[in-house]
């Protein structure tokens, strides 16, 4: 949609910034994927959420499945790392093992697997919110089929959202509280910042038209939901939990999409045995 994404590419490249790009699939044509060549991107990520008849209706676009395994082959031809993205919802939880087996079949190396948020469409469509057993089902299928995966070449990769310390999360390190603002930071197309470029634009702490990004990283108003965080301020899901001062209560986007707090994640791993041990 930005005529000079590529100037903007190409200025991080020499700059020694390494740039990825993520997008639908929609415009992976030959001309687009020599100039993100060119410019020295280093890898695309792809959103792919479910086979061909589930994407095609959650992204309301028939067709567009085809063309993304087309926009793949031609990446790969490119040799260009490919990350496929899947958010999980209702509609493709039950695809999960068939999606597996199908980007194994297509040479995929890296897949991104993350729980829906609550934010966009799905805050008007509660039927494609997880249920807490789908989420369950969620973590039981990524433990079970983490290694299986390997085995054919293919990574799974939970995202920061992804409940914590259980059997079903085997990322290392383990999760140690949500980034932003404290490790990472988003720009907005139109040059805001924010910790997290899926939390609301509400949660924008300046804007680099107005203010070098070093002042507002340095601001000590900046970032206060993660940087300020003290163990006060964990929620009702959170605040009797063993974890609570090393995990700050989750993944903030999560958090606020779901119940409207920060340090309230009530998709946690954790928190789902806790709560059905007492």
């Amino acid at each position: 949609m930005r005529k000079d994404w590529p100037l903007i590419a190409g200025r991080l490249n020499k700059r020694g910034i390494i740039t990825k790009i993520l997008t639908n699939g929609l415009l992976l044509e030959p001309q687009t994927i020599d100039r993100i060549k060119e410019v020295g991107i280093s890898g695309v990520g792809i959103s792919l959420d479910g086979l061909e008849k589930t994407h095609d209706s959650i992204r309301t676009y028939s067709g567009l499945f085809r063309r993304v395994i087309n926009g793949i082959q031609l990446l790969q031809d490119a040799e260009l790392p490919i990350t496929i993205v899947t958010t999980v919802n209702t509609l493709n939880i039950n695809e999960l093992p068939s999606m597996l087996d199908f980007l194994a079949s297509h040479h995929i190396e890296n897949w991104q697997i993350q729980p829906v948020f609550k934010f966009g469409r799905v805050k008007g469509d509660t039927g494609l919110k997880l249920s807490i057993e789908e989420y369950i089902q969620l973590g039981t299928f990524i433990r079970d089929n983490t290694s299986r995966a390997k085995d054919v070449g293919l990574t799974i990769s939970p995202a920061d959202s992804y409940g914590y310390y259980t059997d079903f999360d085997g990322r290392d390190p383990t999760w140690g509280g949500c980034p932003a603002g404290r490790f990472s930071c988003g720009i907005t197309s139109d040059g805001r910042i924010k910790g997290c470029l899926s939390l609301p634009d509400d949660f924008t702490e300046g804007d680099l038209r107005a203010r070098d990004l070093w002042d507002i990283w340095f601001d000590p108003r900046s970032f206060t939901y993660t940087r300020g965080f003290t163990r006060q301020g964990l929620g009702q899901n959170c605040t009797s939990c063993d974890h609570g001062d090393e995990c700050q209560g989750g993944c903030s986007a999560m958090s606020m999409s779901y119940t409207d707090f920060f340090h309230n994640d009530p998709y946690c791993f954790y928190g789902i045995r806790k709560g059905e041990n007492e």
